[in-house]
């Protein structure tokens, strides 16, 4: 089974990558002969949405929109981490999600993670996550991940850990009963 992290953030060092890395390590472990992959933070970049090509289909001829399109298909879980931006999810990863198609998440699981300077600011981010995940026709498991930033630089944080091994576990047992019935 294949795990897809989009993370929401182009610094490579950023605590939403160091988070991406803590929940990569908990799927790995609790899936062994799964993958996980990061989709390209080159795609945080792509230009703003353009609504008429949107509309009129040729958005999705675009390379890197297919590429996107492409990724998610193949994914039968996702993970989405958003540092926290003025409250809420990064433009960025705002920007991605609306030129994924629209029903890019048909029938997967997805875990929503944020970072960010408080657990408060981190749950709304979470919650505006959990509702666009529901319009591209995803369903988000249970327990969502909330780092504060200063959880992030020690090596270890054993309430986050557990978090992270519980949102894994409802993660990959939502994508098994999410999957297609083998004819």
């Amino acid at each position: 089974m294949e795990t897809l992290i989009l993370t929401g953030s182009t610094a490579p060092a950023s605590s939403s990558a160091r988070l991406a890395a803590r929940i990569r390590h908990h799927l790995q472990q609790r899936d062994a002969g799964g993958s996980v992959v990061d989709l390209d933070r080159r795609l945080l970049r792509l230009p703003g949405l353009d609504a008429d090509a949107y509309t009129d289909g040729t958005l999705a001829l675009d390379p890197d929109v297919r590429h996107l399109a492409d990724r998610l298909a193949a994914a039968r879980a996702v993970v989405l981490i958003t540092p926290v931006q003025h409250g809420s999810y990064a433009g960025a990863l705002k920007n991605l999600l609306d030129h994924a198609p629209r029903a890019a998440l048909r029938d997967r699981a997805v875990l929503v993670a944020a970072t960010g300077a408080s657990v408060h600011h981190g749950a709304t981010a979470c919650d505006h996550l959990r509702a666009v995940v529901r319009s591209l026709g995803g369903w988000t498991v249970p327990t969502q991940v909330i780092a504060e930033r200063a959880d992030l630089l020690g090596a270890t944080a054993p309430r986050l850990d557990a978090r992270i091994d519980r949102a894994a576990a409802e993660l990959l047992l939502g994508a098994r009963m999410l999957a297609p019935a083998a004819v």
